[in-house]
């Protein structure tokens, strides 16, 4: 490479949700994953002519991370350790990293010698960002790189309100915009970047819709309607893309500490002015990585102790039926652990109705319940929420949720929209205090054939309490009929700690199941 030609290169993570250490949770054992796996490699890619960042939702995720905000007076924060170590440049705040409340949020960004770059997320009172807008790098004798940072402004919808209280949330496409023009105008980069919490609305090929469009993703709306975008990092989706999008390159690099992004641009100089010849991208796994030995020495305190405390024994089961070995048959035969949540969201409240789900990949018990085992199967960081709701949107519920099954070759499966673009099993609901039955071979929005409560036909003016989690009292998951409803009631405890409480006090755990699902219309 002589001084007419230049590569800079962008390295990228998304989506860690506090996956740093190689290890698998929820059984205990060694992993290939985490951000110290890919460590080595990250570090043989950096150099002068290099950024590494980060794309959000870092924070929350795995237990080492929550063990870290329930004692974080006696730790620093493990992953600011690393990421600093690993000496990030910039940081995009995801939706998931305001779970633990943006003091905890911020405290992380303080501690980080990474920027945070984040253009729509503003102090309310100041209406300041949280983080710089944008950052331009001037590399030295080379070109000038212009990198936007922008979040996802769906958050109000899924957070807690004291987790976000004070602050305000723009509309992500018109800053993106708005900002690509000031700065294609201004600042005139050689090359501009867009870091987006967020991910595609929209099929990348045919740019068709696959999701509804509630504006929580506007990745494709960016590449239609935003001229002058090089590079739009993107994430949210869990997805793996690394492609050009018409003149754009795209790219997302998968969660967990599993994937991270190489971008190459490679620039000639041409008279007084560096162009942009190519841009190349491709994503790395950690498999077949050997462990940073640094970081895992550096962690190795509060890892121990992390270990320590999801070993605690709590309670036990009877019998070892408790364990979750298919996802898709618990789902659909609506697994003892279902009922026991949904048991002790209806002790907690009182409701007379509770509806719950599962991750896309939980454990279940042991004979002998840890702490481990109710992290690795109530995996979300949410909360109680009481709603008044009548018989007319219970069933629009019950309808939503019964979209989960498809029928194929008279066989009854999961639907594929709820694992792609993201895999999202979470969004199914299983109701107690109710009794009813879908019929998957039926079309979509008139599939619950049976619905009774306490014996009786629900009718459309019956009015009914209904415990959930905030995520879905909010309307996530494309809820919509849940939004509005009068809230009764708000328990503001984690529903793992919930469930660690009721297993605690009552130590031996028998559930017996009512059986009140039932799916039909295609065998199992």
């Amino acid at each position: 490479m002589d001084d007419r030609t230049l590569r800079f290169r962008i390295l990228a993570t998304s989506d860690l949700h506090g996956h740093i250490l190689p290890v698998d949770y929820a059984t205990g054992v060694p992993a290939m994953t985490g951000l110290a796996t890919l460590a080595r490699k990250i570090r043989g890619l950096k150099d002068d002519h290099s950024v590494l960042i980060d794309l959000g939702d870092a924070l929350q995720g795995s237990p080492l991370m929550s063990f870290h905000e329930a004692n974080r007076k006696h730790y620093p924060n493990p992953l600011a350790q690393v990421m600093n170590y690993l000496d990030y440049d910039y940081f995009v705040p995801g939706n998931h990293d305001f779970n633990f409340g943006k003091d905890y949020l911020f405290a992380f960004q303080d501690a980080l010698t990474a920027k945070t770059l984040c253009a729509n997320i503003l102090h309310a009172d100041q209406q300041q960002p949280i983080g710089s807008e944008y950052e331009v790098v001037q590399l030295s004798g080379g070109p000038k790189i212009a990198i936007i940072g922008i979040t996802t402004h769906y958050i109000p919808v899924w957070e807690r309100k004291r987790n976000i209280a004070g602050l305000s949330f723009l509309d992500a496409f018109s800053e993106t915009k708005r900002l690509v023009a000031e700065l294609r105008s201004r600042e005139q980069p050689d090359l501009l970047v867009v870091a987006y919490h967020g991910g595609f609305e929209r099929d990348l090929d045919t740019f068709a819709p696959y999701i509804d469009d509630t504006g929580e993703n506007q990745g494709a709306k960016m590449l239609q309607e935003i001229p002058g975008i090089d590079i739009l990092l993107t994430s949210h989706q869990h997805r793996l893309i690394a492609r050009k999008v018409n003149d754009t390159m795209v790219v997302q690099s998968g969660a967990n500490g599993n994937w991270f992004a190489q971008i190459d641009c490679h620039f000639q100089r041409i008279d007084l002015r560096w162009q942009l010849e190519d841009i190349t991208a491709e994503l790395h796994d950690a498999k077949n990585e050997t462990p940073d030995t640094n970081i895992t020495e550096m962690l190795a305190k509060i890892a121990l102790a992390t270990e320590v405390f999801l070993d605690e024994p709590i309670g036990t089961v009877p019998k070892d039926d408790m364990r979750i070995t298919d996802g898709f048959l618990a789902r659909l035969q609506k697994h003892k652990i279902i009922t026991l949540i949904n048991k002790v969201q209806m002790e907690k409240t009182k409701a007379m109705i509770s509806a719950a789900s599962l991750g896309n990949s939980v454990t279940g018990f042991s004979r002998v319940i840890t702490t481990r085992n109710v992290m690795s199967t109530y995996v979300f960081p949410n909360t109680l929420v009481v709603v008044e709701i009548d018989g007319k949107r219970l069933k629009q519920a019950l309808e939503k949720n019964a979209e989960y099954f498809v029928v194929v070759d008279g066989k009854l499966e999961s639907n594929p929209r709820f694992s792609f673009p993201k895999v999202e099993h979470y969004n199914y609901d299983m109701f107690d205090g109710i009794e009813y039955t879908i019929d998957a071979s039926r079309a979509f929005g008139d599939r619950i054939i049976r619905l009774n409560y306490q014996g009786k036909v629900v009718q459309d003016e019956d009015i009914f309490t209904l415990a959930l989690n905030n995520y879905r009292a909010s309307g996530g998951g494309e809820f919509s009929m849940y939004r509005g409803l009068k809230v009764v009631k708000e328990i503001n405890m984690d529903i793992a700690e919930l469930l660690t409480e009721y297993i605690r006090k009552n130590k031996r755990i028998i559930v017996k199941d009512p059986h009140n699902i039932k799916v039909i219309g295609g065998r199992m």
